[in-house]
């Protein structure tokens, strides 16, 4: 079937579980955003070859209103907001132009990296937790 044509009665009858797996799969992996740290910023590669950048060292207060916004709306105009701070104007600008499923997805793998940058700095890691609970239960 082509991307531009419609789809038949046919097509539509003959639609199994399977072929939506496979359709949600291709789907969320076109949708994938990759990402590198990299000097003072986080570094972001949109599916269509954009690259946005965001800042490493989020103030508390930009912190504490990205934590505590509700609908996909505000957390997407939040990262606009963010991303023209710091990249520019024409940053925000393209990012409007991304299919929604790449900001969601910057927003999730850029909440995931600060907070795994906030269990850095105070001197967390995965396994200490772990142990420190081990610990505790043995004692």
């Amino acid at each position: 079937m082509s991307k531009n044509m419609q789809p038949t009665v046919e097509e539509f009858e003959a639609w199994t579980a399977e072929d939506e797996a496979k359709a949600l799969r291709e789907s969320a992996e076109s949708m994938k955003v990759k990402h590198i740290i990299k000097g003072d910023g986080i570094w972001f590669l949109a599916p269509k070859g954009h690259v946005y950048k965001l800042p490493l060292a989020l103030s508390i207060d930009d912190f504490v209103r990205l934590s505590d916004l509700q609908s996909n709306g505000e957390q997407i105009q939040m990262l606009k907001g963010i991303l023209e701070a710091f990249a520019g104007e024409d940053a925000a600008k393209e990012l409007s132009k991304e299919p929604a499923m790449v900001p969601f997805n910057i927003l999730n793998a850029y909440g995931e990296i600060l907070a795994k940058i906030q269990g850095v700095e105070l001197g967390k890691s995965s396994t200490s937790a772990v142990s420190s609970k081990e610990k505790t239960e043995v004692e």
